[in-house]
């Protein structure tokens, strides 16, 4: 048999970092392993499981949704939009229920970038975003965000990367993998940016609920004459821990709707129904993963990130930038002498515990691990402590 000849685009992608570590931990698991992830959540919240269940149980449930999303879900999130997110945005024209909020970025990326456009990505950033922009067949460009001062970039560091090629910049915001939140101060720079090259700006609000110590999350597409050229792109999976059912939207103007809305419809045509139906119910009780609401839930997790920067930033070695925001700490690891990658094999092997090597987030995230913040305090004392012993043994370098 011959060789297999891929595509171009497949040279540089490969599996997703985080996603490899998952099925690491896993497979310990299933050998009886006990494995710290720090990952545990509430379940699902239950109207969106009753929901899910009566539209199921319906005999007139099989057809497709709209390829938009089913109508009720979409005017769910829209009220949504108004009310948290001061995003106005037509049912018909400027919204897309997609397969989760990564559907949405390729989609976005599918329908905004050409073979040698170039897309600005944060460096660190989000793992999935660089093969998301190979894969739409662009150029990533990144600019870097200075960890010296709490992860934040410099506007002209982005200005000195814009070329006639730059089409899109894409943010995080609360960011993954570091947990900063973006002040107005930087939203206004990234604005006047956008308007003064004529940029197209992809906003992942995944994380949008959790922001901590009273830091607001301002969303870029609020501000004055920003809806018009800013995708914003929101999910179920992390608040609502609702990431198995799939569900995730854009809210864009309608002429990058339309387009984004014909690859959709020829590459998933809509979500699964009834994970539909359940997102509607629970965006609709505006109650979060544990049937909690979401208030008490960012309220826990902002203790739980307390716990966790309290254990890592008392290990000699460790040092930790205080997230604002998103359920991650991104501690530095880089005295010990090991590559991210090694370091989150050693742990895994010799503490069992789970860390995601910073180096998947980019080259300036590889002195680095992230380890989630959602497990309850104890386990999060019990994971550290794993850390701690570990790394003693290892001992700086």
């Amino acid at each position: 048999m011959s060789d297999i000849i891929f595509s171009d685009r497949m040279q540089h992608v490969g599996y997703s970092g985080s996603l490899a570590l998952i099925g690491k931990v896993r497979a310990m698991r299933q050998q009886g392993i006990e494995v710290i992830d720090f990952g545990q959540q509430g379940p699902p919240p239950k109207v969106a499981r009753v929901a899910a269940q009566q539209w199921i149980d319906d005999p007139s449930s099989a057809p497709y949704t709209d390829p938009r999303g089913w109508l009720n879900l979409r005017q769910a999130i829209a009220a949504k939009l108004d009310a948290e997110n001061g995003i106005v945005a037509d049912v018909e024209t400027e919204i897309i229920v997609t397969v989760g909020g990564k559907q949405a970025l390729f989609a976005t990326l599918l329908a905004l970038v050409d073979r040698g456009d170039e897309v600005l990505l944060e460096d660190p950033g989000y793992v999935s975003f660089e093969p998301l922009v190979r894969l739409a067949g662009a150029t990533p460009v990144q600019f870097p965000l200075d960890k010296t001062n709490g992860f934040r970039f410099s506007v002209d560091d982005i200005r000195s990367r814009v070329t006639p090629r730059t089409r899109v910049l894409v943010l995080c915001n609360p960011h993954n993998p570091t947990g900063r939140v973006l002040s107005m101060a930087e939203l206004d720079a990234v604005a006047a940016l956008a308007r003064e090259y004529d940029l197209r700006v992809v906003v992942d609000e995944a994380y949008e609920h959790f922001v901590f110590d009273g830091i607001p999350h301002v969303s870029l597409a609020s501000l004055p004459g920003m809806k018009e050229r800013t995708v914003t792109v929101q999910t179920m999976s992390k608040v609502y821990n609702m990431g198995g059912w799939r569900v995730g939207w854009l809210a864009a103007p309608s002429p990058i709707a339309e387009k984004v809305l014909a690859v959709h419809t020829h590459s998933v045509t809509c979500p699964a129904s009834f994970a539909q139906v359940g997102a509607e119910a629970a965006i609709r009780a505006r109650v979060g993963e544990g049937d909690l609401p979401i208030s008490a839930i960012v309220e826990k997790y902002a203790h739980q990130r307390d716990a966790m920067m309290a254990g890592l930033s008392a290990i000699p070695g460790v040092s930790c930038t205080t997230p604002e925001g998103a359920y991650f700490v991104f501690p530095d690891i880089g005295s010990f002498g090991l590559s991210s990658g090694e370091m989150s094999a050693y742990l895994l092997e010799a503490g069992h515990v789970a860390a995601t090597p910073g180096g998947a987030f980019g080259a300036r995230g590889e002195s680095h691990v992230r380890v989630v913040i959602k497990a309850d305090v104890v386990t999060i004392n019990r994971g550290v402590e794993r850390i701690a012993t570990a790394l003693a043994k290892l001992g700086k370098r």
